[in-house]
C-alpha cells in the first residue's frame, strides 16, 4: 500500500474507536513517522513517540523494587508512557523502530501491545497504539519480531508512491516546484535505495524534502555549495541529474512575491497548478480558527491571498483557489469578502459568480459592498 492508504487504515481505527494495534513496515524516509504526526494534528491527538531502538527493557517495562517495609515489591511505570493527566485523554502511542530494537525490548513491549497494560500500568482508554519499522531487505538493523508479537498486530507493508506523495504531501506543504517538476518527469527517483549497491546516500521522500528546504532558501543550482548539498542529500546519480534539470527550468515565481504583488503569475498550467496549492497553504490558519475571530494580521493576509488568486491569468485556477479557501472556513472567508474594497475582486465575481456558487439572479445586488455577506448563503 502507499502512505495515503496506510493513513486511512489508522484513521479508520480512530473514527470507529477500534483499539487494534497497527504495524507499518516500510523503507526509511517514506514518511511513516510523519504521517502519524499529521494524523495526530488532524484529530487532535497527542503523539507520544518512543524510539525503541534507543531504549532498554527497563525503560519500557518499568522497574520493580522493594517497598519501605521490604515485605512486597513495588512496580514503577516508565514516565514516557501515556499519562492522561499530563497528556490528555486522546493520545497515539508511536512505537517506532520496533524491528531495530533488541529482543529484550520487544518482549518488554509485548504485554503493552497485547493487553494494553504492563505491570500495574494500563494504557488510557483514549490511546491508540501504532508501531513502525523497516523491512528485512531495507539494509538496516533488522530483528525479527517474535511470532506471538507479530500476531497481535494488523500489519501493513508501505511502498513509496510518487502520486500519493505529490498530491497528499508535496503540493500541500510547500515543496519546491523544481523538486515536484523533476519527480513528475522521473518519479522513480523519489526513492532510490538499493541495498546491494553499498551507497550510503540515496533519495527518499524525506531527503527530497531537505532538498526543497535548501532550494526555498537559494534555488541557484549553479552555486557549488547548493549543488554539493543536493548531492549530499539524494546521492550523486540522482543529484547530478536533478541539478542539470533545474538549470533548464525558468526562475520560479515565489508565493510570497505573488501574494505581495511583486511578481506576475506565470502562464504555464503546470506552474499555476502548483501555485494554487501553495497559495492556499498560506491560509492554513483558517482551518484552526473554528468560530474564533481572525486577528488583524490574519485578516490582512487573507485579503492579500484572495487578491493574489484574482490576479492569476486563467480564471479556472483562480476559482479553484477561492473554492479551496471557502472550503477551509466559509464564514471567515465571507467576512473578509464583506470588508474588501477591490474593483478587481468585484469584477472577477461578476464574471464568475456561477462557478463560485453565487445565485446568478442575486449577483448584481450582492456585488455591492454592503451586501457582500449575502454571498454563498
Amino acid at each position: 500500500m502507499n502512505i495515503r492508504e496506510f493513513q486511512e487504515t489508522i484513521e479508520f481505527n480512530i473514527e470507529h474507536n477500534v483499539k487494534h494495534s497497527i504495524l507499518g513496515l516500510g523503507a526509511p524516509g517514506v514518511g511513516k513517522s510523519q504521517i502519524i504526526r499529521r494524523i495526530g494534528k488532524k484529530y487532535g491527538y497527542k503523539v507520544i513517540d518512543i524510539r525503541l531502538a534507543q531504549m532498554s527493557e527497563v525503560e519500557i517495562g518499568g522497574l520493580i523494587y522493594p517497598n519501605e517495609s521490604r515485605t512486597r515489591t513495588v512496580w514503577l511505570a516508565p514516565d514516557i508512557l501515556p499519562n492522561e493527566e499530563r497528556d490528555g485523554k486522546k493520545t497515539i502511542l508511536l512505537l517506532d523502530e520496533i524491528t531495530s530494537c533488541t529482543k529484550r525490548v520487544q518482549v518488554a513491549a509485548y504485554q503493552l501491545i497485547l493487553d494494553r497494560r504492563i505491570g500495574q500500568y494500563t494504557l488510557p482508554e483514549g490511546t491508540f497504539v501504532v508501531a513502525l519499522g523497516n523491512r528485512e531487505d531495507d539494509d538496516g538493523v533488522y530483528i525479527h519480531l517474535a511470532g506471538p508479537l507479530a500476531d497481535r498486530f494488523e500489519i501493513h507493508y508501505i511502498e513509496s508512491d510518487f502520486e500519493s506523495w505529490k498530491y497528499d504531501f508535496a503540493l500541500k506543504h510547500g515543496i519546491h516546484p523544481y523538486v515536484i517538476n523533476y519527480l513528475t518527469f522521473k518519479p522513480s527517483d523519489l526513492h532510490t535505495q538499493d541495498p546491494d549497491s553499498g551507497e550510503m546516500v540515496f533519495a527518499t521522500p524525506r531527503s527530497w524534502e531537505r532538498v526543497s528546504d535548501i532550494l526555498n532558501i537559494d534555488s541557484d543550482v549553479s552555486k557549488p555549495v547548493i549543488r554539493n548539498k543536493i548531492i549530499g542529500n539524494i546521492g550523486k546519480a540522482a543529484g547530478i541529474q536533478f541539478v542539470e534539470f533545474c538549470k533548464k527550468q525558468r526562475p520560479v515565481v515565489t508565493v510570497q512575491d505573488l501574494i505581495s504583488g511583486k511578481a506576475k503569475a506565470p502562464d504555464r498550467p503546470e506552474e499555476l497548478s502548483l501555485l494554487v496549492d501553495r497559495i492556499a497553504h498560506e491560509a492554513d490558519f483558517l482551518t484552526q480558527l473554528g468560530d474564533a475571530a481572525m486577528t488583524d494580521k490574519q485578516r490582512a493576509r487573507l485579503e492579500q491571498i484572495i487578491e493574489a488568486y484574482v490576479r492569476l491569468p486563467q480564471a479556472e485556477y483562480a476559482i479553484l483557489g477561492l473554492k479551496k479557501l471557502l472550503g477551509m472556513n466559509l464564514e471567515a472567508v465571507k467576512s473578509v469578502f464583506a470588508g474588501l474594497d477591490s474593483a478587481a475582486v468585484s469584477q472577477f465575481l461578476q464574471r464568475n459568480s456561477y462557478a463560485l456558487g453565487i445565485a446568478q439572479e442575486n449577483t448584481e445586488k450582492a456585488i455591492k459592498k454592503e451586501n457582500w455577506m449575502s454571498l454563498w448563503k
